[in-house]
């Protein structure tokens, strides 16, 4: 009796809670099944007697499977864009979820505060002893791809539900059913800030950052409301529980904030998506020579420094990830850790960064979680402890009954119910669809990467049907009119396309040499996120310009937490700790050019040494563009690489990579540079 007793109790207070989170509008709509369309089914929210509680069990979204094996693609954004019903419902869905009353466990704020702030339990899922000032997600960690996977899947789920929500309250008839047909093959779709734009466009969506207004199709008619995608308003702003200045002031999300210190601040998206465009080739560069030459898992999936690693591994998805977030942010919310997830940017981000990590599995299925001690932790895992494939990604239960998500568990995306456009494993299989892979990711990013340009005439060999060549897309700069050419001279320097005289100088017998420059850094040198810049060439000495200038080859990002005002027990011990974090710029794009334009003679060892020392130059800012003097900057160090690259032999494979070499002499004495004989 008694158990009959606490079941009906435990039920009535679930019902309580979907039925509070929805607008009031929805609640008074007549939905006999509410409850199971949240939650998917009533088998997902089981009686825990161990916990006295219900887990919220995150399943994805599982609807659309096909009889051949197939799952529903998320898209990229502005592919979805091309739906109107899908986008339209999209957009409502987002609307209502951000209005869903922050008290709630499936508001936007909740489920974006698991990231970060406030610091509190999600379903219940407590913090161990002493890391209770810290959000759930591994930063540093090899964590760090896996851990996101079945967030974002939450995000999906709920999404999801609402809009199939949406879809009941348009009237019976035509417009009810296109809107079914719109919903049910649904996924979130990614932002993918490493291909080329559409020819005039910048990187930065204008669907994101252009209006802060939209116009919607609700099933009253046509109406506009806030752009959903735009920023993120808090209901309310709660000092108490965001306590870090500026964020307590703005109500809310900002990128690139006119002010830090004025509540009515407002964004910059036309300085973001400037400073983006500069960094394009950098972002496209980075991400094509970690699915090209990062097989190890350990070395691709997190930005911690690894002694043993040696020259040729210091970039990682995450501090690639982390270029991204300090752009878009700039001293606004996506630049700060425990605030980054509650602007709508972060989870196409991330679902990006997913589809990246997703990609890279596919073409490289032997290398996965390997264990490593952590000395820094989270929000429930402490320092000392070892992670491994089975540790627990915690706040996300796989069922009802408390059980946790893991790495091994979460290793397909399939188990969540979606895919990518680049991976269809259900029409090829084994080395057929690797080969596949290989090919869609050339075709999207190879466009600027000396590794498949080289050799070429403006042919591509061997595509496998369906995988066509990106166009180059070298109008997408909306920069000032003084920064475009570099920007698109670089971009034509590796172009197939393009046909130079010189191009004995760059290759020969099909192998070149490529140059990067790595960085390397303690993750709490200046207390806060900040940025380090690379040049090839004279730049403005205003910092303020930095981002926009024609000679920059690349802006790294070091994304953190100010351990001093956050109180974020993580953020205190990485800074006791010294954690050091890397990251790597690829220079070779640039150097090309230079050959191009006459003032380089070839990418030979003994042309780009001399080359970089006159030429390559390093810089660091704060958020707001303030300078800070290199000697100000505890332990960074520049370092140049270079690795002898074997061309491919067609668009189904990859550039070999050749063991890499440090040049010393080129940052030898200089301020922040790697000295003769010092360790790489």
């Amino acid at each position: 009796m008694l158990l009959l007793y606490k079941s009906l109790v435990f039920f009535l207070s679930i019902h309580s809670l979907f039925a509070s989170i929805l607008p009031q509008e929805i609640r008074s709509y007549q939905h006999p099944h509410l409850v199971e369309d949240i939650i998917g089914s009533t088998e997902q929210v089981r009686y825990n007697s161990k916990r006295q509680m219900a887990s919220f069990s995150i399943t994805g979204v599982q609807s659309g499977r096909g009889g051949d094996g197939s799952v529903p693609l998320r898209l990229e954004i502005r592919q979805l864009q091309q739906n109107a019903d899908q986008w339209n419902l999209y957009l409502l869905a987002l609307d209502r979820l951000q209005n869903v009353n922050q008290t709630e466990l499936l508001s936007w704020y909740q489920i974006s505060g698991i990231h970060g702030r406030p610091f509190v339990s999600w379903d219940n899922v407590q913090a161990t002893s002493g890391d209770d000032q810290s959000g759930y997600c591994t930063h540093s960690s090899i964590l760090f791809p896996t851990w996101h996977r079945p967030y974002l899947a939450l995000y999906e789920q709920v999404l999801y539900s609402l809009m199939q929500q949406i879809v009941g309250e348009f009237s019976a008839g035509s417009d009810r059913d296109r809107y079914t047909t719109a919903a049910s093959n649904f996924r979130i779709p990614y932002w993918d800030w490493a291909a080329a734009p559409p020819s005039g466009q910048s990187v930065l969506p204008s669907s994101v950052a252009g209006s802060a207004t939209v116009q919607v199709t609700t099933p009253k008619g046509t109406t506009t409301i806030k752009n959903p995608l735009y920023s993120y308003t808090f209901h309310p702003l709660d000092p108490k529980e965001l306590p870090d200045s500026p964020f307590s002031t703005w109500p809310s999300t900002l990128r690139y904030p006119t002010s830090a210190s004025d509540p009515a601040a407002t964004s910059q998206n036309d300085l973001v998506a400037q400073q983006l465009d500069n960094n394009r080739l950098s972002f496209r560069n980075r991400l094509y020579n970690l699915f090209t030459s990062y097989p190890n898992y350990t070395n691709f999936s997190n930005k911690a420094w690894i002694p043993a690693a040696g020259g040729g591994n210091y970039d990682s998805i995450e501090s690639v990830h982390d270029q991204i977030h300090g752009l878009v942010g700039s001293g606004g919310h996506m630049s700060i850790i425990d605030y980054s997830a509650f602007d709508p940017i972060f989870y196409l981000h991330h679902v990006n960064v997913d589809r990246a990590f997703a990609i890279w599995q596919a073409l490289y299925p032997d290398s996965y979680v390997q264990p490593e001690t952590t000395q820094w932790g989270t929000f429930t895992n402490s320092p000392g402890q070892t992670e491994d494939v089975n540790t627990a990604l915690t706040p996300f239960h796989s069922d009802g009954s408390g059980d946790f998500w893991n790495s091994g568990t979460a290793r397909n995306t399939s188990t969540f119910g979606y895919s990518y456009p680049e991976l269809l494993y259900w029409k090829a299989s084994g080395q057929q669809y690797q080969a596949n892979v290989r090919a869609a990711v050339n075709s999207l990013y190879s466009s600027s990467a000396p590794a498949t340009n080289v050799r070429r005439s403006g042919k591509h060999e061997n595509l496998p049907q369906g995988i066509k060549p990106r166009a180059m897309a070298t109008g997408g700069f909306d920069g000032p009119s003084d920064e475009k050419p570099s920007i698109v001279v670089r971009e034509q320097a590796v172009d197939p396309n393009h046909q130079y005289s010189s191009s004995s100088s760059t290759s020969k017998d099909g192998k070149y040499r490529e140059w990067i420059a790595n960085i390397r850094v303690k993750k709490y040198a200046l207390d806060n996120s900040f940025f380090i810049h690379i040049f090839l060439g004279d730049f403005n000495p205003n910092p303020f310009k930095w981002s926009f200038e024609p000679n920059l080859v690349g802006t790294q990002c070091i994304f953190v937490n100010n351990p001093h005002t956050t109180r974020c027990s993580k953020c205190k011990r990485d800074q006791a700790n010294d954690l050091q974090v890397t990251g790597a710029i690829p220079l070779t794009t640039a150097l090309i050019a230079a050959v191009h334009a006459g003032s380089l003679t070839s990418l030979d060892p003994a042309d780009v040494e001399p080359y970089l020392k006159s030429n390559l130059h390093w810089r660091v800012t704060r958020m707001d563009d303030t300078a800070v003097p290199i000697a100000q900057v505890p332990d960074l160090k520049i370092a140049v690489v270079s690795s002898v690259v074997q061309k491919a032999a067609s668009d189904t494979e990859f550039p070999q990579w050749g063991d890499f070499n440090v040049h010393d002499n080129v940052t030898d004495s200089r301020p922040a540079g790697l000295n003769s004989g010092e360790y790489v």
